[in-house]
């Protein structure tokens, strides 16, 4: 096993030989104005010049008021946690199915305004075809409508023609 003093001086070794962990840019200028980057130093018969690394961006302040901060009254706590995570994700979802909801009763809604556009239209059809027309009674006996049972039943096909049929 290792004593401690060399393992304390293999350490420091170590911590000495070690490169930074940024590298070094060179931006080279050839005599034709061709400018090029490397990170090996330029060749003698260009003009060289050493790159700075760009410094880390910082982050930018929230103004008070703004933001998804300003909505809560209070000011951000860093990232989310994972429950807040589950809570923003099962409130997408649920609005997301609340909004298919509403489109799947949109579409009902006009699949049976169209039924019954053509209902109305070939019952409007139907009783001015000329023909003699018919109804049963509660106790099941057929009966013929007189001139005016049928201009009636035509003023009723209309009205369902113009609220139906938009």
């Amino acid at each position: 096993m290792l004593s401690p003093s060399l393992l304390v001086i293999s350490l420091l070794l170590s911590l000495a030989f070690t490169s930074p962990a940024t590298a070094q840019v060179f931006k080279c200028t050839d005599s034709t104005g061709k400018v090029s980057y490397s990170q090996s130093p330029c060749p003698r018969n260009t003009k060289s010049a050493t790159v700075a690394p760009a410094p880390a961006p910082a982050a930018a302040p929230v103004e008070p008021g703004k933001g998804d901060a300003g909505k809560a009254g209070k000011a951000p706590a860093g990232p989310k946690t994972a429950a807040e995570l589950e809570q923003d994700f099962r409130k997408r979802r649920a609005e997301t199915e609340k909004s298919e909801q509403e489109q799947q009763k949109k579409a009902a809604e006009a699949k049976d305004s169209e039924e019954n556009c053509r209902a109305a239209r070939a019952q409007l059809v139907s009783l001015e075809a000329g023909q003699r027309q018919t109804r049963t009674d509660p106790s099941g006996e057929r009966y013929f409508l007189d001139e005016s049972q049928v201009e009636n039943e035509k003023q009723r096909a209309r009205r369902a023609i113009e609220v139906s049929c938009k």
